[in-house]
């Protein structure tokens, strides 16, 4: 087996493991996990200083940073909402590359995991009534960018409207191809997201592809 098929192998497990474990855990006494939080200041801290002065290469932290989230979660330390939340904007955060004029993504896997550490860490606030850090944290949005970045890197399309992509041939951000059967206004809104018809008024969108 090659080192990419293992690689993938692992993170499925990964996910599996997750996926078993989303409220198999008790939080009582449980605190937020301060690695992770210092990773996800980082995280942020970083961006910050490229957005001023574009010097800052993003993958030489991100990829330390996503790899400890991996054994982080294969020794069972993500465990609060917020170490899931965090978690997840990390591996958000995954390299990209380009293939025959398109944007790829090196681990689409990745934002799969990301969508469901942040669908946990919104189920587990809910449960709490916490309402107050799910609109702080604007998770119900997270979500719905996560599983929108899943889709549009694996299928070409998104299903709520949160991802955009250059076009070669105008030179201009498009809003990405929208398969309008997967999604209702009601449940865009619902995660923080515009309706359709607003977003098409506001944005250019990129055809599905055919």
């Amino acid at each position: 087996m090659n080192t990419l098929r293992c690689d993938k192998l692992i993170l499925i497990i990964v996910i599996f493991y997750v996926v078993i474990n989303l409220s198999s855990c008790s939080e009582t006494d449980i605190k937020d996990n301060v690695e992770i939080i210092k990773m996800y200041q980082k995280d942020i801290s970083i961006r910050e200083l490229d957005a001023k002065t574009d010097t800052v290469n993003l993958e030489a932290y991100d990829k330390v940073h996503r790899e400890r989230v991996f054994e982080l979660l294969a020794e069972n330390k993500v465990q609060t909402p917020l170490d899931k939340m965090r978690a997840a904007l990390i591996l958000q955060h995954t390299a990209a590359k380009i293939c025959d004029g398109e944007v790829a993504s090196m681990s689409p896997e990745n934002f799969l995991l990301a969508y469901k550490l942040s669908s946990a860490s919104l189920k587990q606030l809910l449960e709490k009534n916490d309402t107050a850090t799910v609109r702080k944290e604007n998770i119900r949005r997270m979500v719905a960018l996560n599983y929108d970045r899943y889709l549009l890197y694996t299928l070409g399309y998104q299903k709520f409207g949160t991802q955009f992509v250059f076009d070669n041939q105008t030179n201009e951000m498009l809003l990405a191809p929208i398969d309008t059967s997967l999604c209702s206004d009601g449940q865009r809104i619902q995660h923080q997201v515009e309706p359709l018809h607003i977003l098409l008024k506001k944005y250019k969108m990129k055809p599905l592809a055919k």
